[in-house]
């Protein structure tokens, strides 16, 4: 997609007159040029380059925060126009845009922090239906949870309403309502690679079938594991991943084995229908696009957590 000529995408400074008799240097050109000579830039363009786009067509966010400080936007073309006519239209082109996002959003999918939290409301209603609770108060699942029971709310409403006010959420249908949304309904296959992580976890992956996802086979490198049971599973050797999954609908694997074999393996496994990979390898997998990747690496997830040790 061709950038436009003005970074906000409201201007066409191809055909604007101001450019034409030399007394605008243009979007990019005029704002460089003001921030050389340490004078106020505009603040759509300074947000473009914070988030390293290069026009507002690139960014994701829904609603933008720069229409409600209009004054401090273009102060190129706010010098040939009247104050109320050039902010009225800066704030109208920005709130356009904020609709066709959310129009957008809404036709597709739903942004990845909502599909995050969407997961921890559905782990916290099953402890809550564990303990033996039919029903729970958004103000309930926001402690257990570490989020405000505002944004739950918020969360939940953009799929209906669920609640009951004085009564809180019945927990069974919210969890059926939660797995439609994520997509849970239908069964899901998982392939796993990697039998000592798979073994560790083993209690918290039982959790997987509750929700109509199924481990359908597991896979090793190390020859000592090849054969062993756990749980249900007989662990099978990687070598032989096409031939056992071949025709077996897996959607999302788990990648638990590193060095020079992790990449060649998640290759194989994205060939035979694997569109998400959890990757616990280590590793850094470079996959085709279309392919989710959640990688976590325990050490540096450690390193990270050190600078927060300070005294």
């Amino acid at each position: 997609m061709a950038l436009p000529a003005s970074v906000c995408g409201i201007y066409d400074c191809e055909t604007c007159e101001h450019l034409a008799a030399g007394l605008c240097e243009g979007c990019r050109e005029g704002n460089q040029r003001l921030r050389e000579t340490s004078l106020t830039t505009c603040a759509v363009y300074d947000c473009a380059q914070t988030r390293g786009i290069g026009s507002c067509l690139e960014c994701v966010e829904t609603a933008c925060s720069l229409r409600r400080n209009v004054e401090g936007i273009c102060p190129l073309r706010s010098r040939f126009e009247k104050q109320r006519w050039w902010a009225g239209r800066m704030s109208r082109a920005l709130e356009s845009r904020k609709r066709r996002a959310e129009t957008a959003d809404q036709a597709g999918r739903m942004p990845d922090r909502v599909v995050n939290r969407l997961r921890w409301y559905l782990t916290a209603l099953d402890t809550f239906a564990a303990d033996g609770c039919e029903s729970v108060s958004s103000w309930q699942l926001a402690e257990r949870v570490g989020v405000s029971a505002a944004l739950i709310r918020k969360d939940l409403s953009r799929f209906g309403g669920f609640g009951t006010p004085s009564y809180g959420y019945k927990i069974e249908l919210l969890r059926e309502r939660i797995e439609g949304i994520l997509c849970l309904d239908t069964p899901r296959n998982v392939a796993w690679v990697g039998s000592c992580a798979f073994r560790h976890g083993i209690t918290a992956i039982q959790r997987l079938a509750e929700h109509n996802c199924r481990i359908v086979a597991l896979f090793d490198t190390a020859d000592d594991e090849i054969g062993s049971r756990v749980g249900d599973l007989t662990v099978l050797s990687v070598e032989s991943i096409r031939e056992t999954l071949a025709g077996s609908g897996i959607c999302a694997a788990v990648l638990a084995v590193g060095g020079p074999w992790a990449h060649e393996i998640a290759q194989t496994l994205v060939d035979l229908g694997a569109r998400a990979i959890l990757n616990l390898s280590g590793e850094l997998l470079v996959l085709p696009e279309h392919v989710r990747v959640t990688s976590v690496d325990l050490a540096g997830e450690l390193l990270e957590l050190c600078y927060y040790c300070q005294g």
